[in-house]
C-alpha cells in the first residue's frame, strides 16, 4: 500500500517540473485562436464498440458515449454519476458488494463491464472510479457476439487514455460539502521518442458523507486511492505492445438502511447503531463498512499486416472485498456480520480483423478464461456475538472454479451505396466446479450460442435506419446450500433472451444536431430468481428458473447547437418490463405477472442546456443546467410474501453549474440535487429484515444536495 501511495504522489509531483517544459508548446498552440473559435458543428464521435474505430452513426445499435470532457472535469466519478444521462438504465449501490444494475429492465449479471476490452467478472467492478478515461461507451441490447457471456442486456466499456509521444499533464481537484475532497493527476509522454511512451495517473477521494451513526461517527464515508500505470512500446511501424497496471483501494458504507413505515417515508432514522466497547472478539465493536481492493494487469500486442490486424490481449485481475455490519440494526449488537469475497481471473483473447475501407469488414477470434471465486457471504462475529450475549452468523460458501472458452466472428458487407448488412455469432462453453469445504466437488457445464443479424439503410453519410435481431445469455451456476445433496436444484440454468431492435440515427443541419431513436422488444425466455423451495434438507432459498419476462420500449437521445453559444440536449426512455409467466407459489419478492419489474423504472428523461458567453479572446463564462426525472419504481425488496411490490414515487432532480473556461483551465461552482430532493434508491421489506430483529422496512436514500467547487488544468 505504501508503494502505491508513493507512486500516486510521484504522479502529482511530476506535473510541476513539466509546466515550464511545456510552456513553449502551449505558446505555439496559440490558445488565443483556440478560444476565439466557437464551432457550431457538434463533435464527431468515434468509438470502438465493435473492436474497430468507426463513427457512432455507423453502429447499428443504441450507444451512448461520454468523452473525457464529460468525466472528471465535470465531476462524473462513477458510472452512477452518469446514470441520469442513460435512458432505461438504473443502478443502485448501497455498499461496494451489493450493486444492482439494470438496462432495459434486465440486470446483473446481464450488464457486462469491460475496461480496455477486458471483461470484469464481478459486479463490484462497477464501484471502480472513473479517472483518466478517453471515453465511456454504453451499448444497449445483447452484446454477446463480441463481448461474450453475461452481456445479454447490454455492455459498458471504459476506454482509458493511451500514452502519447507528446508530453502532457492534467490535474483535477474538487472540494464539496459532506467532507468531500477529490483530486486526480496524470502525466504522460515519451521515454524514448517513437519507441517507448508512458502514462501515470492517480486519483484519491476522502468523503465523510451525509449521514452519521447514533454515536456521531460517519455512516456513509467513501474513500479511495487509485493508480494506473501504462507503457506502450512500438519496436516497428506495424508492431506495438501495450502494458497496463491498475490498483484500487476503496472504503465505503455498508447496509445503510433507514427505518421507514413505507418505501417513501422521508423521516426514517438510520437503523445502524453500533456499540463500541472493550474488544471481545475479532469483530466486536466494529463499525459498518465495506472494502474493496483490486489489482489488474494487462498486456496487448497488435500486429498490422497489409489488409488485417492481429490483436492479442492478456489480462489478470484480483479482487478482495468485504462487508462488516451490525445486522440486527439495533443498539444491542445482537448480530455482528462480516461477509468477504475474493476473485482471481485470467483471460486471453486473440483476434484477427480486417483494415481499410473496403466493402467487406470481418473479425474472428478465440477467447479463454480461467478463474476462481469464493466468499464467506455471512461470516459472523463468533466471539464478539457471544461476548455481547447474542447469536452470530457463520456461513462459509465454497469456492467456485471456472474455465470458459469461446469462438466468435463478426462480418459486415456493403451491398450498395445505401444498403449494409452484417452478422455475427459466438459460442461459449463454461466448465464450473463447486468445491465444498467438507464434501466432494461437483461440476457442471454451461454453454450458449449467440447469433446476431443487422441491416442498415443509409439515406446519406449522416442519416440511416437500422434493424437488428440478436440472442444473449447469462451463464447458470450453483446453489451452494445444496452442494451436499442429490437435489437437481444444486445447479440453475442459463438465462436466455432474444432482442429485436430498429432505430434511426442522423446528424443534421450541417452537423449542428444529432438525434438517435430506437424501438426494441425483448423476449427473456428464461428468468432466474431467488426463491424458497422444498429441498432434501428442508426449505431453502436458492436460485431457480421462475418464468419469462417481456421488455419493450423506446429511447431517444438528441442534441442541437442552436447558436455557437447555446447547446440543448434531451434524452428519455419508456420501458414496460413485466413477467409474462411465473411459477406459482415459488418466487415471492420479484413481483407478479403483468406487474412492472422491480428496479426497472418505466420511464426516465433528462433535459439540459449549456450557454457559453465569451468574456475575452481566452476566457468564457459557461452556464449549465439539467433536470432529470425517474418514474415510479417497484422494489419488491426480497419480501417473503406474495402481493404487489411497494412502489417508490417518481422524482425529479436539478443540477446546475457555472464555470470559467480558458483553453487549458476550468473552474466550476456546481450543485447536484439543487433543491435537496429526498428520494429512495434501494429498499428491503420488513419481512426480509425482521430475521435480524429490525422493527420495520428499510430504505436507502440518494444523496441530498451536493455542492462545491472544482478545478482542472491541462499542461
Amino acid at each position: 500500500m505504501r508503494m502505491h501511495k508513493k507512486a500516486l504522489l510521484l504522479a502529482y509531483a511530476s506535473v510541476l517540473p513539466m509546466q515550464s517544459a511545456l510552456a513553449q508548446d502551449v505558446a505555439q498552440s496559440n490558445p488565443t485562436d483556440q478560444a476565439a473559435e466557437s464551432p457550431v458543428m457538434l463533435e464527431e464521435i468515434v468509438v470502438t464498440a465493435r473492436k474497430r474505430e468507426e463513427k457512432i452513426l455507423d453502429i447499428p445499435a443504441t450507444i451512448e458515449v461520454f468523452s473525457s470532457r464529460d468525466l472528471a472535469a465535470k465531476g462524473n466519478m462513477t458510472i452512477s454519476d452518469l446514470s441520469s444521462r442513460l435512458p432505461n438504465f438504473f443502478i443502485t449501490s448501497p455498499r461496494v458488494n451489493r450493486i444492482s444494475v439494470t438496462m432495459r429492465g434486465l440486470g446483473v449479471p446481464g450488464v457486462g463491464l469491460y475496461i480496455d476490452g477486458v471483461y470484469q467478472p464481478s459486479a463490484v467492478a462497477f464501484a471502480i472510479p472513473l479517472f483518466d478515461l478517453e471515453r465511456v461507451e454504453v451499448l444497449k441490447g445483447p452484446q454477446g457476439t463480441l463481448y461474450g457471456r453475461n452481456a445479454y442486456s447490454g455492455a459498458i466499456s471504459y476506454v482509458t487514455r493511451a500514452p502519447t509521444n507528446q508530453a502532457e499533464a492534467e490535474v483535477n481537484a474538487e472540494v464539496g460539502n459532506a467532507g468531500t475532497r477529490r483530486s486526480s493527476a496524470t502525466v504522460a509522454g515519451p521515454i524514448i521518442e517513437d519507441l517507448v511512451t508512458a502514462r501515470l495517473s492517480g486519483a484519491i477521494q476522502r468523503r465523510s458523507g451525509f449521514r452519521n451513526f447514533s454515536d456521531g461517527s460517519n455512516a456513509d464515508r467513501d474513500d479511495y486511492e487509485a493508480f494506473t500505470g501504462r507503457v506502450t512500446i512500438t519496436p516497428a511501424s506495424n508492431l506495438s505492445l501495450d502494458l497496463k497496471y491498475s490498483h484500487l483501494n476503496k472504503l465505503g458504507p455498508s447496509f445503510l438502511y433507514h427505518q421507514v413505515s413505507d418505501i417513501n417515508d422521508k423521516h426514517g432514522r438510520l437503523l445502524l447503531t453500533p456499540t463500541f466497547g472493550a474488544p471481545a472478539g475479532v469483530l466486536a465493536g466494529s463499525r459498518s463498512e465495506s472494502r474493496l481492493r483490486s489489482d489488474s494487469y494487462s498486456g496487448k500486442i497488435t500486429y498490422s499486416a497489409d489488409a488485417f490486424d492481429v490483436v492479442g490481449t492478456t489480462a489478470y485481475n484480483t479482487q478482495k472485498f468485504s462487508d462488516t455490519n451490525d445486522a440486527d440494526m439495533g443498539p444491542s449488537d445482537f448480530f455482528a456480520v462480516r461477509g468477504t469475497g475474493a476473485l482471481d481471473d485470467f483471460s486471453q483473447e486473440v483476434r484477427a480483423q480486417s483494415t481499410g475501407d473496403g466493402p467487406f469488414k470481418w473479425l474472428a477470434g478465440i477467447y479463454y478464461n480461467h478463474g476462481k471465486s469464493g466468499d464467506c457471504g455471512s461470516c459472523g462475529n463468533l466471539l464478539g456475538g457471544v461476548a455481547f450475549g447474542g447469536t452470530s452468523i457463520f456461513q462459509g460458501n465454497p469456492t467456485t472454479e471456472y474455465t470458459a472458452t469461446a469462438g466468435f466472428t463478426d462480418l459486415e458487407y456493403t451491398l450498395s451505396d445505401h444498403v449494409v448488412v452484417g452478422g455475427g455469432v459466438r459460442y461459449d462453453e463454461i466448465k464450473s466446479e463447486l468445491q465444498p469445504l467438507a464434501s466432494p466437488s461437483i461440476s457442471a457445464k454451461f454453454h450458449g450460442l449467440q447469433p446476431k443479424l443487422t441491416a442498415r439503410y443509409l439515406f446519406n453519410s449522416e442519416t440511416q435506419i437500422y434493424a437488428s435481431v440478436s440472442k444473449g445469455f447469462t451463464q447458470g451456476g450453483f446453489n451452494a446450500p445444496l452442494a451436499n445433496t442429490t437435489s437437481p436444484q444444486r445447479t440453475f440454468p442459463n438465462q436466455t433472451l432474444w432482442s429485436y431492435e430498429t432505430g434511426f440515427k442522423s446528424s443534421f443541419d450541417e452537423q449542428r444536431g444529432n438525434v438517435s431513436v430506437a424501438v426494441f422488444y425483448i423476449d427473456a425466455q428464461s428468468f432466474n430468481a431467488a426463491a424458497t423451495v422444498p429441498t432434501p434438507i428442508g426449505p431453502r432459498v436458492v436460485t431457480v428458473p421462475v418464468g419469462k419476462v417481456r421488455s419493450y420500449g423506446v429511447e431517444v437521445d438528441s442534441s442541437y447547437r442552436i447558436t455557437p453559444e447555446l447547446l440543448l440536449e434531451a434524452n428519455g426512455g419508456y420501458n414496460p418490463v413485466t413477467p409474462t409467466v411465473l411459477s406459482p407459489n415459488i418466487a415471492p419478492g420479484i413481483g407478479n405477472v403483468d406487474e412492472q419489474f422491480q428496479r426497472a423504472p418505466k420511464w426516465s428523461y433528462r433535459l439540459a442546456a449549456t450557454y457559453t458567453e465569451p468574456v475575452s479572446d481566452v476566457l468564457s463564462l459557461e452556464f449549465s443546467g439539467a433536470v432529470n426525472g425517474v418514474g415510479p419504481t417497484h422494489f419488491c425488496g426480497e419480501a417473503a410474501v406474495f402481493g404487489p411490490c411497494p412502489t417508490r414515487d417518481a422524482y425529479n432532480l436539478v443540477d446546475a453549474s457555472v464555470s470559467l473556461v480558458w483553453p487549458r483551465y476550468r473552474i466550476s461552482l456546481f450543485a447536484r440535487n439543487l433543491f435537496d430532493k429526498t428520494y429512495v434508491t434501494d429498499w428491503l421489506a420488513k419481512s426480509a429484515l425482521a430475521q435480524f430483529g429490525a422493527p420495520s422496512a428499510g430504505s436507502v436514500y440518494g444523496d441530498p444536495r451536493y455542492w462545491g467547487i472544482r478545478a482542472s488544468a491541462k499542461f
